[in-house]
């Protein structure tokens, strides 16, 4: 008991940096994204906090595992350096009565990643995906570019000549499409202005223009004179359509009904299969990273120093992350490795685990 909660001592410290160096690093890819519209839409910060918080656990389910196996190595390669971890081989302490602990955690946050990979991550995800689509909608402010087309929810405004500061423009031409293609309005004005009232609207207001509609036969159309044209759009723009939500943020329940949808596509069937059964391969990743890690710890990478141990475990993860890459693909090509190809990097893990477990026994 007292050796278990001297090594916990040890490990929880380098896991929890760990924990914070890897999710720092999955969170920097999300962050120029997240600021970028942030400051683009004049978003504000608790909006940016907001975003965060919806990923935490889908980046959680990502940085544990790996975590997990850096803190393992680096901690059993501590006390093989120091010379404590021979001192209990030759004290009659067994492989599982040194290990035990460090198998506890791994079972605590295989536990753990099953809720998060199958229930928590996803709807997060989801939940952050659709707060982001949002976002995307909203005007907050109009930034004002002379010679280029700017897009106004289904509109497209163009300026040959185009001031920032007051929101005059001149030369102007306002596009209405249809779809995203067709053009169904045009609209001409030799001067005009836009505003954006905060919380509200963007205004823009054109004078002594033209109007035009098109017409089905080409050769026909209806135009008309104005002397004031306004034009009033929402902050925030209805979406053009339901998004469809990715496999990442569907819930495994929702993998699992659409699994069995018979009017779904076969190949989206096949990917549900495989998005269900790679979730639980990688919340069972702690185990497979323990049956690898503390026999090759036991083994002797710590007398080469913390910088061998940090290095076994990169070339692990490459390792099992590849097999995983390559299960997917596996299981996306062919329908009936859907099930068993994610878990090939668990099962070769586990094959190479018991090698390494009975090496170590050896010595």
């Amino acid at each position: 008991m007292l050796l278990s909660r001297y090594l916990l001592r040890m490990f929880l410290p380098a896991f929890a940096l760990c924990l914070a160096l890897f999710s720092g690093i999955l969170w920097m890819n999300q962050f120029l994204r997240i600021f970028s519209l942030a400051v683009m839409k004049g978003i504000s910060p608790a909006w940016v906090l907001g975003c965060f918080t919806r990923l935490f656990p889908f980046l959680l389910s990502l940085s544990i595992p790996m975590a997990y196996l850096v803190a393992l190595l680096l901690t059993i390669g501590q006390c093989s350096e120091s010379g404590e971890m021979l001192a209990l081989r030759s004290s009659g302490f067994s492989f599982l009565q040194i290990t035990k602990s460090f198998l506890a955690c791994a079972v605590v946050l295989a536990a753990l990643l099953l809720y998060l990979n199958h229930k928590a991550s996803p709807e997060a995800f989801h939940a952050f995906r659709e707060q982001f689509s949002q976002a995307s909608q909203k005007i907050s402010r109009m930034d004002l570019e002379p010679g280029t087309f700017m897009h106004l929810g289904p509109f497209k405004l163009y300026a040959a000549r185009a001031s920032g500061k007051t929101g005059e423009i001149k030369q102007a031409a306002l596009l209405r499409t249809q779809d995203g293609q067709t053009e169904s309005l045009q609209i001409t004005a030799p001067e005009g202005r836009v505003r954006v009232i905060p919380g509200q609207e963007l205004s823009l207001d054109l004078a002594h223009g033209e109007i035009l509609f098109p017409n089905h036969d080409p050769r026909r159309f209806t135009s008309g004179a104005f002397k004031g044209y306004r034009l009033s759009l929402p902050l925030s723009l209805p979406q053009s359509g339901k998004r469809d939500p990715d496999l990442q943020e569907l819930a495994t329940p929702a993998l699992l009904s659409r699994l069995h949808d018979p009017k779904a596509a076969p190949y989206r069937r096949t990917e549900s299969a495989v998005e269900a059964s790679l979730r639980s391969a990688v919340a069972l990743s702690p185990l497979v990273f323990f049956w690898l890690g503390a026999p090759l710890g036991l083994l002797g990478i710590g007398r080469h120093g913390r910088g061998a141990a940090f290095g076994f475990s990169l070339i692990i993860l490459l390792a099992f992350y590849g097999l995983i890459t390559l299960g997917i693909n596996l299981g996306r090509r062919h329908a009936s490795l859907a099930w068993p190809a994610p878990w090939m990097a668990d099962t070769l893990g586990l094959i190479a685990g018991a090698f390494m477990v009975r090496e170590a026994l050896k010595r």
